[in-house]
C-alpha cells in the first residue's frame, strides 16, 4: 500500500513528482511549537542572527496542527517509502509522526479513484508546544523571516489560490519576525 506524509508548511516546498495536493479534515494551522536556539552545541541545527552573525538566546517557533472540527488544511502529500519516512523523522525533531489516513483527502479525482493510501503528518511534541507557551510567556520567542516567507512561497507555488486558503487556515502571526539565517548540521556528523 503506498504511503505518504502530509507537509502543511515547509515540506510542501519539497519537490516530488508523486506528491498529492490535498486536505487534511479536522485541524488547522497555528504557530504552535518553538525550540531552544541556545540548545546543543555546533553540530544541531541553530539560527544565527543575520546582522550580528551570533546564535541568540531565544526561541525559534515554527507551525503546528491542532484539532478543529470543521477545520481543513491544505497542503502536500509526499510519497515516502522506509528510508525516505526515516529521513522525515530525522528532519522533524520538534514533532512526532501520526497517521491521518481517514482525514486527507485529495484534491486529484484520479487520486481518489486509486487505492487509499497510509498518510501521515507531523504534529507538535509536548516538549516543543511547551516551550513555545514558556517562550510567549516570557517574551523570547520569534519566528524565522526566511522560514516564514519561505513557506508562503511554497504555498504560492503550490496552485491558483493556495496561498489564500493558507491564510483562511493559519493563525495569524503571535510573535515577532527575527532575521535569521538558519545553521544545520553535516550529514552523518
Amino acid at each position: 500500500m503506498p504511503a505518504y506524509v502530509f507537509g502543511y508548511a515547509s515540506l510542501v516546498a519539497l519537490e516530488d513528482a508523486g506528491a498529492l495536493p490535498g486536505r487534511l479534515r479536522g485541524y488547522r494551522r497555528c504557530w504552535g511549537v518553538a525550540m531552544n536556539n541556545w540548545e546543543g552545541g555546533e553540530g544541531v541545527k541553530h539560527w544565527l542572527d543575520r546582522d550580528s552573525g551570533e546564535r541568540p538566546r531565544i526561541r525559534v517557533a515554527y507551525l503546528d496542527l491542532r484539532e478543529e472540527e470543521g477545520s481543513a488544511v491544505n497542503g502536500l502529500a509526499l510519497p515516502v517509502d522506509e528510508d525516505r519516512l526515516a529521513e522525515l523523522d530525522g528532519r522533524e525533531i520538534n514533532y512526532r509522526r501520526v497517521e491521518v489516513s481517514g482525514a486527507f483527502e485529495p484534491f486529484s479525482p484520479r487520486a481518489e479513484a486509486a487505492v487509499t493510501p497510509r498518510v501521515f503528518t507531523y504534529v507538535g511534541l509536548d516538549a516543543a508546544r511547551e516551550r513555545c507557551r514558556q517562550g510567549a510567556a516570557e517574551g523570547n520567542v520569534f519566528v524565522s523571516s526566511d522560514y516564514a516567507g519561505g513557506v508562503r512561497r511554497a504555498f504560492e507555488q503550490l496552485a491558483p489560490g493556495a496561498l489564500a486558503e493558507f491564510d483562511r487556515a493559519t493563525d495569524p502571526l503571535p510573535f515577532p519576525e527575527r532575521d535569521l539565517s538558519v545553521v544545520l548540521p553535516l550529514e552523518g556528523s
